[in-house]
């Protein structure tokens, strides 16, 4: 598995503000925006060295330890989620979330980073 972060994600509360005070205000490129439906849309964008991503906080509404607006993953880019989740297990990790795709062509699981910071593996075939 990849040790590198890819990304740190952010959970908003009212992304119109977001994109007024990252992009607009900051100067951050949108590298994408990813369409969530009816939960709004996700903004990825250039930060240097890593990509900050916002998400709307509606994305993760009720999913327990996921949802707290704030810092709320740090990605790590995986070929295989399922066997990078398999492999951290074994090394007495906690899995918050097992494997899933929230999207098609999109897998991810997440982590207990301790202290309130939620670890993910991400893949997305378009990033592949």
């Amino acid at each position: 598995m990849e040790k590198k972060i890819w990304k740190i994600a952010l959970l908003m509360s009212d992304m119109q503000k977001a994109e007024e005070l990252y992009v607009n205000k900051l100067g951050l490129k949108v590298l994408d925006r990813l369409d969530l439906g009816e939960m709004g849309e996700a903004l990825f964008l250039d930060a240097g060295n890593v990509n900050l991503e916002l998400i709307p906080a509606a994305a993760f509404e009720g999913v327990w330890g996921l949802d707290r607006p704030g810092v709320h993953h740090i990605s790590f880019k995986a070929d295989d989620v399922e066997a990078g989740t398999e492999e951290l297990r074994e090394k007495g990790v906690t899995v918050k979330k097992e494997p899933f795709q929230p999207l098609e062509g999109m897998t991810l699981a997440f982590f207990d980073g301790l202290d309130g910071v939620n670890l993910q593996l991400f893949n997305h075939e378009k990033d592949s």
